[in-house]
């Protein structure tokens, strides 16, 4: 082992330190999905798909000058100015932990079997760039389509609000538990935890509007 190491040029040391680690990252990655580690819901803010949001509009005036408008870098996975599902799961976020790992992984490889192939330096690692390049997009991809697949299949509980309901379940007075409440929706019949602020509790069979939510329970007023 010594020896082969020993027996390396530079760059290829570089190559596999580089190679090495970052493959062991995405083999225990794709064993933590599998698993089923780091799910989210729709209103979650995930760490693990945070990046560089390329969205927005970039517009040069006359002048020379340069005006960004609702174009957002978002760094921290929170999109500015948009709180709906759209800013979190409708861009492409590119440099995420997923996409840096299998671009490391990739270019490395990829540069290393060139160079051992017997191509010269730079051109084993402008090819090696570009695939790992191109597998980092594709990861960004399957993560925005995927985020877009979860949107449209998730139900959210926010956008009940303003909604007529029926009281299923006795709704207890002054923000007790233990009232229900069923109302339709695009996705489909939906029945939800329900409490009320009103002096008085609300029988079941009662229409009541939703007037905001708090967690997974709805706050809801007679009509």
């Amino acid at each position: 082992m010594y020896e082969w190491w020993e027996g390396l040029s530079g760059i290829l040391k570089v190559l596999y330190i580089i190679a090495i680690p970052s493959t062991l990252l995405l083999v225990v990655q794709t064993v933590m999905i599998v698993m089923g580690f780091g799910e989210h819901g729709v209103d979650a803010n995930p760490s693990d798909t945070s990046g560089l949001c390329m969205d927005g509009d970039l517009a040069v005036d006359g002048g020379g000058g340069v005006s960004v408008e609702d174009f957002d870098i978002d760094i921290d996975g929170v999109a500015e100015g948009d709180t709906g599902a759209g800013a979190e799961f409708g861009t492409l976020k590119l440099f995420t932990l997923q996409g840096i790992v299998a671009f490391l992984t990739t270019f490395s490889w990829t540069s290393i079997c060139f160079v051992k192939g017997g191509m010269q330096l730079m051109p084993s690692l402008l090819l090696g760039f570009l695939v790992g390049s191109i597998i980092m997009y594709s990861v960004a991809k399957i993560m925005q389509v995927s985020g877009k697949l979860a949107e449209n299949g998730t139900f959210r509980i926010k956008s009940t609000i303003g909604e007529s309901a029926l009281v299923y379940v006795t709704i207890p007075q002054k923000g007790e538990n233990g009232g229900k409440v069923t109302l339709t929706m695009e996705s489909g019949f939906v029945e939800l935890s329900a409490v009320t602020e009103g002096d008085a509790p609300i029988a079941a069979g009662m229409t009541v509007r939703i007037t905001d939510v708090v967690g997974d329970t709805v706050v809801v007023e007679k009509l």
